[in-house]
């Protein structure tokens, strides 16, 4: 006599891992992940949290017959769509970002795509600092970046920092021009001056150069249907910006400045009443 019990497969046509570049750690917990159609602006479906803090959705539009595959296996092989995804931290420690996504994707987003290598994958989606964010153990790198043409903030710009000893690390400006970039703290270096190298130089001693550059290009910003703020890629993919190291100075490409251990990196244009970096499109550099 047959049980009556039926077995049914359900499959996540999409879930994403969060990570915070700055303490190399999974961001599991507090974030609202929304998705809806590319082009549309509903339905609009919330991501659920898994137990191992993947942000999956479920019931995404023209997605059913991956999430309720048939049992004879004869389902034609599923036609990728794009959905517009956005995130928002509960907290405030990242700032809100809105992607593109074609789903569905096997695996985990980013970090197991069918073409990707092990070794070439990321641990999971980047998510940038807020500058509301605490810096608890991490340097940072802090400006407010203003528009030199209109006086305006340099909303979305991307500020790129090479650190001595550390790589390079990136941050976003949010609509105010307000951005951070935090990162841990790089290296303790040998004294100076010293030869063969001495023994390291106490905390407090501790400096290391910093070249900043920016990335802007307003015009290359695109907002998806039914998103408060442009995509992700289009801000990332803007083109090299200018700066000013000093008010009464030539644009540049890049600034230097001396980040100490401790204390927070203010970049500034010299010369100015307020605390601010002036930037503008690279279309100005000479």
């Amino acid at each position: 006599m047959s049980s009556g019990f039926e077995r049914q497969t359900i499959f996540t046509p999409l879930g994403i891992r969060f990570w915070d570049p700055a303490t190399d750690a999974q961001i599991g917990d507090n974030l609202r992940v929304r998705a809806w159609p590319d082009g549309a602006t509903e339905p609009v479906r919330d991501a659920f949290r898994t137990g191992s803090g993947i942000y999956a959705f479920q019931g995404l539009p023209g997605l059913r017959d991956v999430e309720y595959p048939s049992d004879d296996g004869s389902a034609s092989p599923p036609v990728l769509q794009r959905f517009v995804v956005s995130v928002e931290d509960r907290q405030r420690r990242f700032l809100p970002v809105v992607m593109r996504i074609d789903a569905p994707f096997r695996g985990i987003y980013p970090t197991a795509g069918a073409a990707s290598p092990p070794d070439d994958s990321l641990p999971g989606f980047y998510l940038f600092s807020a500058p509301s964010r605490p810096a608890t153990a991490l340097s940072a790198v802090r400006a407010d970046l203003v528009r030199q043409s209109t006086g305006q903030p340099a909303a979305y710009a991307v500020l790129e920092l090479d650190v001595e000893g550390s790589g390079t690390w990136h941050g976003i400006a949010d609509e105010r021009g307000c951005v951070v970039v935090m990162f841990p703290v790089p290296p303790f270096q040998a004294t100076l001056g010293s030869s063969p190298p001495g023994p390291q130089a106490p905390p407090q001693e501790q400096q290391w150069q910093v070249t900043a550059r920016v990335l802007y290009d307003p015009a290359n910003l695109e907002t998806p249907a039914g998103a408060a703020l442009p995509d992700l890629r289009s801000i990332l993919t803007q083109a090299a910006g200018a700066v000013w190291p000093a008010a009464a100075g030539l644009p540049a490409a890049d600034l230097s400045a001396t980040l100490n251990f401790g204390q927070d990196l203010i970049l500034q244009t010299t010369g100015l009443d307020e605390t601010r970096l002036l930037i503008d499109t690279g279309a100005v550099l000479p």
